[in-house]
């Protein structure tokens, strides 16, 4: 029995999911060995160091956690998905981060003050210096996985890593000074360190609020116009408004208002959403879910009028007809709304022991009595039912 087929998004969960166990284990390593190695030297920069690196193990932990969660498939609680969760944790993460960072700062301010401040030892330079090169060895690896596989939380992770690795530049750059006989440089690096924690927990809380709001710039700018662009490459659509991509976690739901002309039916404008929505599901792999509003005008402009039922238009045509005359029912009525007022398509049942000029003529009295009713008719187009010739028409 074969195996089913793997998904692209299974394949992209897979990889990112590996790229961030790496970014684990690097994180492991630095997380401990400059918590050990800053106790050990004295060194309050490798100590704030190793509290960034121990938060940055936890982002990893959260991205793990918040992938795993963010796939699992819409339920009745939660119809479009758990993607918002990974938002949720990610916002308390960045609240854990401000308050490394105050932490560090405070322990710094305090050693400043401190009358027989010692340097630290030559340990925690190359500790810091090893800092760097693994943070951007793994900024490298990540950033090249997130660009292939368009993962924005992948890329995310990546400038963290980078961010890190400034940070244990500026903790060297302190280490250094200190032990050229400068050790108030060690405190001082201890707090530009805790301006990079802030800075990165600033900038992944202020991305989580914005998935959480479903603010527009939450989905990057590249895939919104790939959007735009897809729903204008259907043939029926003649405009899209409202479109509104929403980020939840790694998935986008995009809600699209589609203009086709007015004279599609109710099945043929079913079937335009359908390709609008099949085309934006097939083309992007991180859209997960498209709901498409189908209009024959842009109801955003100003409100559309509520006009007459296509029930109340027949049988008010109906009565219309006089008696003993070529035109003898309606076959079928079909009335198209635009701001304007109704657009009537007409099929007529016709006696047939009349002439066709008779019959014309009786089609042409019926057009312009619709049309001068004051019931909001702005177009008759007839065709006869026993004949079937299209174009008896009056405007």
């Amino acid at each position: 029995m074969s195996q089913p087929a793997t998904s692209n998004k299974d394949l992209r969960y897979a990889e990112a999911k590996w790229v961030t166990q790496v970014g684990t284990m690097g994180d492991t390593i630095l997380t401990f060995g400059k918590l050990i190695a800053g106790f050990l030297a004295g060194s309050a920069a490798l100590v704030a160091e190793g509290l960034h690196s121990a938060a940055d193990l936890l982002f990893d932990l959260v991205v793990l956690v918040g992938m795993k969660i963010a796939r699992k498939k819409p339920d009745e609680g939660h119809p479009y998905g758990h993607g918002k969760f990974e938002g949720l944790i990610t916002l308390g993460l960045s609240a854990i981060l401000l308050m490394v960072a105050v932490g560090i700062v405070m322990d710094a301010i305090h050693r400043i003050g401190l009358k027989d401040l010692e340097p630290p030892g030559q340990l925690a330079f190359w500790i810091a210096f090893l800092s760097i090169l693994i943070k951007e060895a793994l900024f490298q690896y990540t950033v090249r996985v997130g660009r292939r596989i368009k993962s924005n939380i992948m890329m995310a992770n990546a400038w963290h890593h980078r961010a890190d690795s400034i940070s244990s530049f500026a903790a060297m750059l302190g280490i250094g000074g200190a032990l050229m006989g400068y050790p108030i440089l060690d405190a001082i690096a201890a707090i530009a360190v805790a301006f990079f924690v802030s800075k990165v927990a600033f900038e992944i809380g202020r991305d989580a609020i914005k998935g959480l709001t479903d603010a527009s710039d939450a989905v990057d700018t590249e895939i919104r116009q790939r959007i735009t662009q897809l729903i204008h490459e259907i043939p029926e659509v003649l405009s899209a408004h409202f479109v509104t991509p929403r980020q939840l976690g790694p998935d986008i739901i995009v809600d699209v208002h589609v203009v086709v002309p007015l004279c599609l039916s109710a099945s043929e404008g079913h079937q335009v959403a359908e390709k609008v929505k099949f085309s934006l599901l097939e083309q992007v792999d991180s859209i997960t879910e498209v709901v498409v509003h189908v209009d024959t005008e842009n109801d955003l402009e100003e409100r559309l009028p509520i006009q007459s039922s296509r029930d109340e238009l027949l049988t008010w045509v109906v009565q219309e007809i006089p008696p003993n005359h070529p035109i003898v029912g309606i076959s079928r009525l079909q009335p198209n709304y635009s701001r304007e007022g109704i657009h009537l398509d007409l099929v007529l049942k016709v006696d047939e022991s009349h002439s066709l000029t008779a019959i014309h003529a009786d089609a042409k009295k019926l057009c312009d009595r619709l049309l001068g009713a004051k019931k909001n008719i702005v177009e008759v187009r007839t065709s006869i039912a026993s004949v079937e010739t299209q174009g008896i028409g009056c405007l």
